[in-house]
């Protein structure tokens, strides 16, 4: 990867930093956010090292080992305390350096998603190990670069003397949802004071957007086995009680509100035609606005799978996996953080990184330069509004916890989406990195901000105060669900995951090169 070093130099150099006229108190240029910056552009191949060691390494949610491992490793050498197993998760862990207010929280994510692996580059499905996960949401660079962030900020407060504690919050399964709402069940964020934290996309900026709030559930049904032919009146099918809800739901989305999403898989169905399926297994996630309108839903839900249990004479079994309300946006949190994206800038993608990019967009029928983003969002200084579409993200319960802020990073090609293989392809390729490399700054610029001038809290907190006041009171939607297991949330053992990095080995970053602490 180091033969991208003089692109990534040369597409940094028509960085400009630019002072708003309008920022008095945050979003201007200080020493301690120029050493910051520099720390970050100082440690470009760090980044990148790590972040196509993690693609290299793509691991299902609770399973990521080696992304978690490599992460910590290189927060312990930077002089980060790490607590690992958190919240009842193996892969989960905190990095904390610092001491006193205010405490200044960071998130990581690293897991992967299932049977997406994919060549690096390629702009046709080529998988590298079949059936293997492949990074198709940016969460290989999401963590790196959210611990680059927080050592770059270390590094400033060591440098300055600026008291204040952070945070990195090692969070895994964020693609079933887990665990960051497990960390909010366990009070993970209760002593912090903001939570800072970014996603890969397609443009650059402040991420003032909601998000629809989903419950993730499991629904399993217990029948008899008998032969098919010889004697089907003495078997009970676990498959038909399943067919029968699924159509229930079906019929059901004729009723629901249209922002409603309700989507399933048929997990287990059986295993031979001639033999009555004694044991069935779909899985739900359904999602809404807001989370009470989720609570109705699933309650009808439940019914129906009560329903279709009676009709099948057989036993339903109702598994809770977790449970994310909306992502509560914080106005004042945005605009300290849009005036730090406007002060740095967007991502300045080159000539080359067009090049690269078109071959992409034109998969999606896209023709139109530029072919990747290089300016910021137009945040908009107004109330926010609820999704009506669109994902679910776990830290919306961190959101209505703590305020908190989201960034976003133009990583890939326009009309990319999440979850597809050209999004894997183009996760590992340096348009991704020179992103994460400018998001980093400005979650970095935006937290000693807030170091400097904890002022800034009251207003924050004014605003959060303010939503739950009007939108609460909310509630941990986890509070009775046990910690899912890697099988419960997959269907799989661990073990039985194909292994990428068997036949595509890539070595461990060199940290002792790559990491320079001064």
């Amino acid at each position: 990867m180091r033969r991208f070093m003089l692109l990534s130099v040369l597409c940094l150099s028509v960085l400009i930093f630019v002072v708003p006229a309008n920022a008095v108190e945050y979003g201007t240029m200080t020493p301690p956010k120029e050493d910051a910056l520099q720390f970050i552009d100082d440690h470009a191949d760090l980044m990148r090292e790590v972040s196509t060691y993690i693609w290299h390494h793509p691991e299902l949610g609770l399973g990521e080992h080696y992304s978690s491992a490599v992460l910590i490793d290189m927060l312990q050498r930077a002089g980060f305390t790490v607590e690992t197993g958190v919240a009842g998760m193996d892969t989960a862990f905190i990095a904390t350096w610092g001491s006193g207010k205010p405490y200044i929280g960071f998130h990581l994510e690293y897991d992967a998603l299932p049977e997406l692996s994919q060549v690096a580059g390629s702009t046709t499905r080529e998988m590298i190990v079949p059936g293997a996960p492949g990074h198709g949401c940016g969460h290989n660079y999401f963590g790196t670069a959210s611990a680059i962030a927080g050592m770059a900020v270390k590094h400033a407060m060591e440098r300055h003397n600026i008291p204040g504690t952070l945070r990195l919050y090692g969070t895994p399964a964020e693609e079933t949802l887990v665990g960051k709402a497990f960390f909010a069940k366990y009070g993970i964020y209760d002593n912090d004071d903001v939570v800072i934290s970014w996603h890969p996309g397609q443009v650059s900026g402040v991420n003032y957007n909601s998000s629809l709030a989903m419950d993730n559930f499991k629904v399993r049904y217990r029948g008899i086995s008998a032969h098919a032919a010889s004697n089907p009146w003495d078997g009970r099918s676990a498959l038909d009680a399943v067919e029968l809800f699924n159509i229930s739901m079906n019929f059901m989305r004729e009723h629901v509100r249209p922002e409603t999403r309700i989507h399933y898989v048929i997990t287990n169905g059986g295993s031979a035609p001639n033999v009555v399926p004694p044991f069935a297994e779909v899985w739900y996630f359904v999602r809404a606005p807001q989370y009470h309108m989720v609570q109705d839903l699933v309650d009808r839900a439940r019914r129906a799978a009560e329903g279709a249990a009676l009709m099948t004479d057989t036993e339903m079994e109702f598994i809770k996996i977790t449970g994310v309300w909306q992502y509560l946006p914080n106005r004042a949190f945005a605009r300290i953080g849009h005036a730090n994206v406007e002060l740095i800038g967007g991502t300045p993608h080159c000539e080359e990184h067009q090049r690269i990019a078109e071959e992409f967009a034109r998969t999606w029928g896209i023709t139109e330069y530029p072919f990747i983003n290089t300016g910021i969002t137009n945040w908009v200084d107004e109330p926010f509004t609820w999704a009506t579409g669109g994902g679910s993200i776990d830290e919306a319960n961190t959101s209505w916890i703590v305020p908190m802020i989201r960034f976003s990073a133009a990583n890939v090609a326009r009309g990319t989406p999440g979850h597809s293989w050209q999004r894997v392809a183009q996760d590992v390729l340096e348009p991704a990195y020179l992103g994460s490399q400018v998001v980093a700054k400005y979650m970095a610029a935006t937290a000693l901000d807030i170091l400097m001038n904890p002022a800034l809290l009251e207003e924050i907190w004014d605003d959060h105060r303010d939503s739950l006041e009007r939108f609460g009171p909310y509630f941990c939607p986890v509070a009775d669900v046990p910690v899912p297991s890697f099988e419960l949330m997959h269907g799989v053992t661990e073990a039985s995951v194909p292994r990428q990095w068997e036949v595509a080995p890539y070595p461990y970053p060199d940290f002792d090169t790559l990491l320079r602490i001064y």
